[in-house]
């Protein structure tokens, strides 16, 4: 009883197949950690006017390429939105007031529309 002309080519394939498995089952989460470790670091490292510097770069970065989908959809996008735009103040910061100071400030408003 011979070998079958499958079985060394097949047990070959087999063979190479598993050590590939068992590399990325090991390498990869290995290889995942070490980049989540060196954003880490990276973003850490950054301080003050830097990140600064950076959240304007990714600010940019969005806006352009918000921009560029709307154009692929077709839509119209007017002139101030074209790259290098300053678009202007930050939206205010608004102050959470509790239940009983948000009726204290309404009585005044509350009494004048009652009498008219």
């Amino acid at each position: 009883m011979g070998a079958s002309s499958w079985a060394v080519p097949v047990g070959v394939l087999a063979g190479i197949v598993v050590v590939g498995f068992v590399f990325t089952w090991f390498w990869f989460p290995h290889a995942w950690q070490r980049g989540v470790n060196s954003d880490t670091r990276e973003v850490d490292a950054v301080r003050g006017e830097d990140r600064e510097e950076q959240r304007r770069k990714n600010r940019e970065t969005i806006e352009r390429f918000t921009r560029a989908k709307a154009i692929e959809r077709g839509e119209i996008v007017p002139e101030q939105y074209e790259l290098g735009h300053d678009m202007g103040a930050p939206p205010p910061v608004y102050e959470a007031r509790s239940e009983a100071q948000a009726y204290k400030s309404r009585e005044p408003e509350a009494r004048a529309t009652a009498h008219t």
